[in-house]
């Protein structure tokens, strides 16, 4: 995150990126083509209507495995992963409206190149089977919600969203502004889902996270947030 706009060069990783959003949404658009010929009775309308829902909860759960272990695990010095996903995220709760000042490509362009691959493997389904129908619609939907989460978490940042964001804000179809600012009070341990949020209030009632890192730390002597305290009482955050 930065705190100040920066112009985009075309560097190979902004290629990349914009390679990766073209993908994907070729590979969208043929797999809506195909449910879309594939759904002719209402058995597979309900098939397809439970596989997007199953997705779009799968993706508000991914989001908050991925946003748990980047807050939780590692620093910036972590191989691979360490100024890639790591850095980022600790810096976000320093700049919570840093990542507002980031363009289309830069908000969304990793996440296609990560789902792109999923939509291309739903191409593969058996499109005339009930369980290949779902199959196909579980990877579109999910992959789609995964593509959008972080312009839904960015929209939890903005001052101004558009109005029909804040519809969906408002109706919880998407990570809301209350909602999330439950995560961004120190030491930032629960609310992790961005996506929509919905499974956030469970996932905390039971929780989940507290008990997996329990879990982590019985198996391997590591405990969770020793890193993100360290980057936050570095720049006075409490």
């Amino acid at each position: 995150m930065a705190e100040h706009a920066q112009p985009h060069g075309m560097t190979p990783h902004r290629l990349l990126e914009i390679a990766g959003i073209t993908a994907f949404a070729a590979l969208e658009l043929w797999l809506a083509q195909r449910v879309w010929h594939a759904a002719a009775t209402w058995q597979s309308a309900v098939t397809l209507a439970l596989a997007a829902l199953a997705g779009y909860l799968a993706a508000d759960f991914g989001s908050g495995m991925a946003h748990w272990a980047f807050d939780r695990y590692g620093t910036e010095q972590t191989p691979v992963v360490g100024q890639n996903f790591i850095k980022p995220f600790r810096e976000h709760h320093v700049d919570p409206k840093g990542m507002t000042l980031h363009d289309f490509v830069e908000t969304n362009g990793n996440n296609c190149i990560a789902t792109a691959p999923v939509v291309a493997l739903g191409l593969t389904a058996n499109f005339g089977s009930q369980t290949g129908l779902f199959a196909a619609m579980f990877c579109g939907s999910m992959s789609l919600f995964v593509f959008g989460t972080n312009q839904f978490h960015k929209w939890s940042h903005e001052d101004t969203p558009p109005a029909w964001v804040r519809g969906l804000q408002r109706a919880h179809l998407i990570l809301g502004v209350a909602h999330h600012d439950k995560h961004h009070l120190a030491p930032f341990d629960r609310y992790y889902c961005i996506t929509s949020g919905l499974l956030n209030p469970l996932l905390t009632r039971v929780q989940f996270f507290a008990r997996l890192e329990a879990l982590i730390f019985r198996l391997s002597g590591v405990r969770a947030g020793q890193g993100d305290a360290q980057y936050a009482s570095a720049r006075n955050i409490s």
